[in-house]
């Protein structure tokens, strides 16, 4: 049983108090130390360790830090997980829960999360990713739960703040024409003709082999996608059986891929080395690509004498698959074979780009609709 506190004030200004939890080996006490600025922040301390003692839930883990507690989250509820999961948990926790890695899990609070969560949405990072982040930490306090080193999950309760939605918007017609007019001049050229023109993900088109390519029918399957392991990519089948498909390929585009498949490897888009492109050589490719674009569309590195002339905002692989999907919806494709097309297990992620669009172009002709009558009568003056 502890007894009766015993308090004094040490050198440096903080409070200290004591009680006895135990007896050592020899019979001697055992004493739990608190401190604190004031006399009151000392009690509560106290107080709160009292409270814990009479629930039996303190251990003797009960110093554990964030880091540690993480490490036992991933490492025993977390090891039948892939190796893709667990490095993407491993991340999040390194990057963003950095801040809480030190701190004993008993002192945390929900405004340890708060705020970093906070700062996340005041960096633009989208909801989806904010919501990932909350939840690893709060399975990780979970975990302390579960093993009597908390009493409760501090983090359950942490809101979710505001995040803006970054929009997924279509490249620019400029974009495609500059695209189709410089495919051969780059080795990521003929890749972002396959995402543009057959809307396949990322993935999917550096799986992509010549065997999945017919010419003469002109179609290419879908059977694998290279997912990431950390930095080394794995050739794996798609996610889902919707994943699995077989999309046309456009009269546009047969040209370039019958000219392409001389002089390339088994891949249709490898690595500088002729095998499948790891997470950095697709980084490192991309951003090379970019920067190619942007000279051949006019513009100019920078210099000690110039600043860097952009001459065309870059892109990313998933708005090319976005543009299909315009080019879908533009064409007058129904739902149900933009879903099949786009290999996306739940149609309502299909409705959800299309309502988009159908929005987007109904704003666009009342907007045309506004300027067509304003052209034609000016506005009325109302005189009082």
């Amino acid at each position: 049983m502890a007894n009766k506190a015993k308090k004094s004030r040490r050198a440096d200004g903080l409070y200290k108090k004591s009680i006895v939890i135990g007896r050592d080996e020899k019979g001697n006490p055992t004493r739990k130390y608190f401190y604190g600025k004031t006399i009151r922040e000392v009690d509560e301390k106290m107080a709160e360790y009292k409270l814990n003692m009479s629930r039996g839930t303190l251990s003797a883990m009960e110093n554990v830090t964030f880091h540690e507690t993480a490490e036992l989250w991933l490492n025993n509820y977390k090891s039948t997980l892939s190796e893709k999961m667990q490095a993407r948990y491993s991340g999040i926790i390194s990057k963003h829960l950095a801040p809480l890695s030190t701190m004993w899990v008993k002192d945390l609070k929900p405004f340890h999360l708060q705020g970093i969560l906070n700062q996340m949405a005041t960096k633009g990072y989208a909801r989806k990713t904010i919501v990932t982040v909350k939840q690893t930490a709060a399975k990780i306090l979970a975990t302390a739960v579960l093993n009597d080193i908390l009493y409760r999950n501090v983090f359950e309760a942490v809101e979710i703040p505001k995040a803006s939605t970054t929009e997924r918007l279509p490249i620019t017609e400029e974009q495609k024409k500059l695209i189709v007019s410089t495919w051969a001049g780059h080795r990521m050229g003929l890749p972002a003709l396959l995402m543009l023109y057959c809307g396949l993900r990322r993935g999917e088109v550096l799986a992509l082999t010549w065997n999945d390519i017919d010419l003469e029918k002109k179609l290419v399957s879908v059977t694998k996608a290279v997912v990431y392991t950390v930095n080394e990519a794995e050739l794996k089948e798609p996610k889902s059986k919707a994943g699995r498909r077989i999309v046309p390929i456009p009269d546009a585009i047969i040209p370039a891929l019958h000219a392409s498949r001389e002089n390339r490897s088994f891949l249709v888009c490898p690595s500088a080395e002729g095998e499948a492109m790891s997470a950095q050589s697709y980084k490192r490719a991309w951003e090379s690509y970019m920067h190619y674009l942007n000279i051949q569309a006019g513009g100019r590195d920078a210099s000690r004498s110039r600043p860097k002339l952009v001459c065309m905002e870059p892109f990313t692989a998933h708005q090319l698959r976005h543009t299909y999907a315009t080019m879908l919806y533009d064409a007058g494709v129904d739902v149900l074979t933009a879903q099949k097309l786009l290999g996306h297990a739940d149609l309502q992620v299909t409705m959800k780009v299309y309502t988009h669009l159908s929005e987007e172009r109904r704003q666009k002709s009342i907007d045309a609709l506004n300027a067509h009558i304003n052209a034609e009568q000016p506005l009325i003056q109302v005189v009082s």
